[in-house]
């Protein structure tokens, strides 16, 4: 990518969206062509997207974080923005209070519940989630993270229970659909970033993990850090969403990425 990327979707075959820090663009996995959809709703001097991914209905939802390779970005301003939905064209819509580190966006099987987390407050929130509308409402904390630097990238499996990285705690979380910690699942890396469902049946559980806290000169004698894990999965995934609303369909537009003229609102 030409630009720092903070998550994506899938969208028709060949095709993915992409939250980059210059906007959001449809990228042609085929041919390798980038076509710019809608700018950013933040400042991208400061911000730029992290995780994000569709909703049970195929609406793409984003957050951000400040610029951690910036440490004057926290100084300029407000630290925080939304979880944005998007709405097509240029606009953008927050649906959640302001949050320093935007991570563990996930949906329970039914689509009723709706995941979101702050690294930064090791905090876990669960919102009642209108799939008709997209709106997330009575927030409240589902489950605190101490260890580490807090919650990073989650899923949800077919029975409900939200497992989510540890970054900086080498390891991941399962939470029962009440909170409670059901297991905690050791990696052999410190940093472990995401877990993702895939195979035939989703019964493996795919891990990332990072490597750019790891110090250059201890990288050699950690060679687990930044790799990719599989394991078996304590239970089932559920298949990802594809991009259906607003999806990119018209892949000439070369609009400038200017926030400018565009909606940004609270629902």
């Amino acid at each position: 990518m030409p630009t720092w990327i903070g998550c994506l979707a899938l969208a028709e075959p060949g095709h993915v969206v992409v939250a980059l820090r210059t906007g959001l663009h449809r990228f042609d996995t085929r041919s390798g062509a980038l076509a710019f959809l809608a700018p950013v709703p933040f400042d991208p001097r400061r911000f730029a997207f992290n995780d994000g991914g569709c909703d049970p209905v195929g609406r793409f939802l984003a957050g951000t974080m400040l610029d951690p390779l910036d440490p004057a970005a926290s100084d300029e301003g407000e630290a925080a923005t939304p979880l944005w939905r998007y709405e097509g064209d240029d606009t953008w819509i927050g649906v959640t209070p302001a949050v320093e580190t935007s991570n563990g966006l996930a949906w329970s099987p039914d689509g009723r519940t709706m995941y979101h987390s702050d690294t930064a407050r090791k905090t876990v929130w669960r919102y009642d989630y209108d799939t008709a509308t997209g709106a997330a409402e009575n927030g409240r904390v589902f489950a605190e993270v101490k260890d580490g630097a807090g919650p990073d990238g989650a899923a949800v499996d077919a029975d409900g229970f939200y497992l989510c990285a540890v970054f900086g705690g080498g390891c991941l979380l399962r939470f029962d659909p009440d909170g409670r910690l059901e297991r905690r699942i050791a990696m052999p890396a410190k940093f472990v970033t995401m877990p993702a469902f895939g195979g035939s049946d989703l019964s493996t559980l795919f891990v990332t993990s990072a490597s750019f806290p790891v110090p250059q000169a201890e990288r050699a004698a950690r060679p687990n850090e930044g790799a990719l894990f599989a394991m078996e999965a304590p239970a089932r995934g559920i298949a990802t969403r594809r991009m259906s609303r607003h999806a990119a369909s018209d892949p000439g537009r070369t609009r400038g990425a200017a926030f400018v003229g565009s909606r940004a609102q609270r629902a």
